[in-house]
């Protein structure tokens, strides 16, 4: 299993973006989970891991929401599962709100379908992140 991330416009990736914008731990801790499924091969389902509510969003598919809690801080990563059972990072962003921000969700659903329409993906270097 790959951990992907659609590719920016420079040379890193979107995702890869919002890591660099949050502090060294929580970004320790969000690769730390993500690298656990890839290690498994598999997504399993816990506390912190729940689906986007497709009736709500309006979208096909499944998106899954992961909860990363570090200290204070608090961050949301919104992924998908591919066919070829590999991970794409839609979207992270910092949790202020009880509820998924609708700007957040609708970065994810647009990620999505820029997915489904073949944009270029690169594999995430989680080591990177890693404290």
């Amino acid at each position: 299993m790959k951990i992907l991330s659609i590719q920016g416009h420079n040379d890193l990736s979107e995702f890869e973006v919002f890591l660099n914008n949050i502090s060294d731990k929580l970004a320790a801790a969000i690769c730390k989970k993500i690298r656990a499924y890839s290690e498994l091969n598999e997504i399993y389902i816990c506390n912190s891991l729940k689906i986007l509510n497709p009736k709500i969003w309006g979208y096909k598919g499944t998106i899954y929401k992961l909860r990363v809690d570090c200290g204070k801080e608090s961050a949301r990563v919104l992924f998908v599962k591919t066919p070829d059972n590999d991970l794409v990072l839609l979207h992270g962003f910092i949790k202020k709100t009880r509820k998924t921000p609708n700007r957040d969700a609708k970065i994810a659903m647009e990620n999505l379908e820029r997915l489904k329409n073949n944009v270029e993906v690169s594999q995430l270097p989680l080591s990177r992140y890693a404290l």
